[in-house]
């Protein structure tokens, strides 16, 4: 299924698909890009399914979404208050009580996440850029962590990581077994669908980092499944997040639709406030230069550790 860009805050026309590893005949579609920069569901809910299951062209020239709404009390937009990620969440004042809505979290595509991602796609899901930039940062993190049992959330057929290896265990969870067994940096993993049981299939303080990469926006319990993770880390171990511009649009979740760059390092930032269990969480932005005129995928990374008590 084509996967489209989400908002960001400068975007030029688009660059092609995704990086594609050779696949037989007819594989399904990496992610590609609208050249208005904008990842949302078009027309009727009916085009929108018919994009999900591939029926669109990954090429396709849309509009911008509009934004339609708001969470409760202009969350988040409202509380954006620069355009440096890492002031974002280092300055916002979080309301006291959840900002969100059952509809926040509602999707264009409620239909069996099973049959959604039934079929392997041995693709990736950001470009090179991203992929360079994101295994710097666990190179730089990882060591911190000597010895580290390592989970990565809704994983795939790669998991990003640094070649050179400084841990002692991988385990990853996901939703096609296909994909998750020839992921060659794994050691065990469980197919798993978060949406239908935010719990994880791991035991407490099992792990001293977990990974997730641009698929949180997909969960429609992120709270619940935020706390699991803090239930799963052991005290003083890391959540990783990262995100960019890209998804599936008829899977990500309604406030992710309605909201840009910013505004989405201020989602991942709440969930990990509002799971109740970690240090203030930080962002990091390691978008590389050709990222700024839309000739490259944006990075963000939001991480957090776990309070030792």
């Amino acid at each position: 299924p084509p996967l489209f860009v989400l908002p960001a805050t400068s975007r030029a026309a688009a660059s092609g698909p995704a990086r594609r590893r050779p696949q037989p005949a007819a594989p399904l579609e990496a992610p590609s890009r609208w050249a208005s920069g904008a990842c949302a569901v078009a027309g009727t809910a009916a085009a929108a399914i018919l994009l999900s299951r591939g029926g669109g062209h990954r090429d396709s020239r849309r509009r911008p979404a509009r934004i339609h709404r708001m969470a409760v009390g202009n969350w988040p937009q409202g509380y954006v208050s620069s355009g440096d990620a890492a002031e974002v969440l280092r300055n916002v004042a979080w309301p006291a009580e959840i900002p969100y809505t059952a509809q926040d979290f509602s999707r264009a595509d409620e239909g069996s996440d099973n049959y959604f991602y039934g079929e392997a796609r041995l693709v990736t899901h950001v470009d090179d850029s991203f992929i360079k930039e994101l295994r710097k940062f666990y190179a730089k993190v990882f060591p911190t962590y000597p010895n580290a049992r390592i989970l990565d959330m809704c994983s795939s057929w790669i998991s990003h990581y640094p070649e050179e290896k400084t841990w002692s265990h991988v385990s990853i969870t996901g939703m096609n077994g296909e994909e998750l067994k020839v992921n060659s940096q794994a050691d065990d993993y469980s197919v798993h669908d978060l949406n239908v049981e935010p719990r994880l299939p791991y035991d407490d303080e099992s792990f001293d980092i977990v990974t997730c990469t641009v698929s949180f926006d997909y969960l429609a319990k992120p709270i619940e499944v935020m706390k699991d993770v803090s239930r799963v880390l052991k005290p003083g171990g890391m959540v990783i997040l990262s995100t960019s511009n890209r998804c599936f649009p008829t899977k990500a979740v309604k406030i992710w639709l309605d909201t840009d760059d910013m505004g989405h390092v201020l989602i991942y930032g709440s969930y990990i406030h509002y799971a109740g269990a970690f240090e203030p969480p930080e962002a990091h932005d390691l978008s590389p230069p050709m990222a700024r005129i839309g000739f490259a995928d944006p990075v963000y990374v939001i991480t957090a550790r776990k309070k030792q008590s």
